[in-house]
């Protein structure tokens, strides 16, 4: 199975990858530059996603672990959630899963429509009526989408661009999907070893951003605070 390259959380860089996806004009990553309430309303409205790469070091074991435990408290997925898990060995592509999350959940949301024939409008299409586990595995597959990815990668401009260098980092996404905000991470797995997104209650389009924060800022950043390798990125109306 070919190893994905990183993605550095970068707008100048992700924005070039998420148009050739299918993203229409018009719409875009924007850097988020802080979590307090005022910056956080520069962020440009309607805002529909939230990636966010952070450290993992101290913080993705004991909190996967924590939501598997808690699991069983987790409503249903809705039918409409588009979502994928990231298997073993296909290397760093949490940052392609990132921008599909937030891009595919936007466009079954109504938001915007992909464009026609693009390539994340015909891997929806494709995967429909896959599994979660059936439908990451299809990506693993996707030559074409890898390509698109590592040739993104290449483009950064952090140490490591272009190379399997990850620096220990992790990308998810936030959602806003039917009203409630869900958090997608393709590698929380559950017992059996399928992944699951964790839904954080309900929110508002207006809510959104902050409450996805809030879960940022009260689960992730208290867990490394002396840290300062997080980053957001808000997926937006540009212009």
């Amino acid at each position: 199975m070919p190893s994905w390259l990183p993605l550095e959380s970068n707008p100048e860089v992700l924005n070039p990858f998420v148009q050739r996806l299918g993203l229409p004009d018009g719409w875009g990553f924007t850097d988020v530059f802080g979590v307090d309430p005022d910056l956080l309303m520069m962020i440009p409205q309607p805002c529909v996603a939230l990636c966010l790469l952070y450290p993992s070091e101290h913080i993705s074991k004991p909190r996967r672990e924590e939501l598997r435990a808690t699991l069983s408290a987790q409503p249903s997925p809705p039918d409409q959630l588009f979502f994928m898990q990231q298997h073993d060995g296909i290397g760093n592509a949490c940052g392609t899963l990132a921008c599909m999350h937030a891009v595919a959940n936007a466009a079954h949301a109504g938001v915007f429509s992909l464009r026609d024939g693009s390539p994340l409008a015909m891997f929806i299409e494709q995967t429909k009526s896959l599994t979660v586990s059936e439908r990451g595995w299809e990506l693993a597959k996707a030559k074409d989408l890898q390509e698109m990815s590592d040739a993104t990668a290449a483009a950064g401009t952090t140490e490591g661009a272009g190379t399997d260098d990850a620096q220990n980092s992790h990308f998810i996404c936030f959602v806003n999907v039917s009203g409630f905000l869900y958090e997608l991470d393709g590698r929380t797995f559950d017992s059996e070893g399928v992944a699951f997104p964790v839904c954080h209650g309900a929110t508002t389009a207006d809510a959104f951003v902050f409450d996805a924060v809030t879960v940022i800022r009260d689960h992730f950043i208290a867990r490394d605070p002396s840290s300062i390798n997080f980053n957001i990125t808000a997926l937006c109306r540009l212009e």
